[in-house]
């Protein structure tokens, strides 16, 4: 048995953390651009969700991808699934998530921010606490997303959006 002596883990990117305050909406997936990990942002373009892409500004953000439970494979570690490519998945369009924080140190209240230009050790769709990330890259504000706190042990963080 694991003894937790400070802080117990804050969840699996794209569990949703808090019940209250929350607004998630089934979407169809663009199959030619579709959301590659849960507790990433995305974005709608013609009705369907998409992974941001490249040069994407933080105002196209219209959700997070959520992770579904009970959910099981037989292919990926525990905390490790990934979206379908097509079909439907849920969105968080307002609430609270686990996400991972790939670079920088997390406060409440700190702005959120998504890696837009890969470069370094960080990717695109990363999440950092910096528009320049030291990982490099460049990265832009989430309009209305913030951090609620810091990150734990293993990177997880707990972000509000649109609340």
């Amino acid at each position: 048995m694991v003894a937790y002596t400070s802080r117990v883990p804050a969840g699996f990117p794209g569990t949703i953390s808090r019940s209250d305050s929350l607004t998630v909406k089934q979407e169809i997936i663009d199959s030619s651009n579709p959301p590659t990990a849960y507790g990433k942002p995305f974005k709608i373009v013609s009705g369907k969700m998409q992974a941001l892409e490249s040069g994407d500004a933080g105002t196209v953000v219209k959700g997070w991808t959520v992770r579904p439970y009970p959910a099981q494979s037989s292919t990926n570690t525990f905390g490790a699934a990934t979206p379908p490519t097509s079909g439907v998945a849920d969105g968080m369009r307002r609430g609270y998530m686990s996400v991972t924080l790939k670079l920088g140190t997390a406060a409440e209240d700190g702005q959120v921010y998504v890696v837009t230009t890969a470069g370094g050790t960080v990717v695109l769709g990363d999440i950092v606490t910096a528009a320049s990330p030291a990982g490099g890259g460049t990265a832009v504000a989430i309009t209305g997303c913030f951090f609620t706190g810091p990150a734990d042990s293993n990177g997880i963080v707990e972000i509000a959006y649109a609340i």
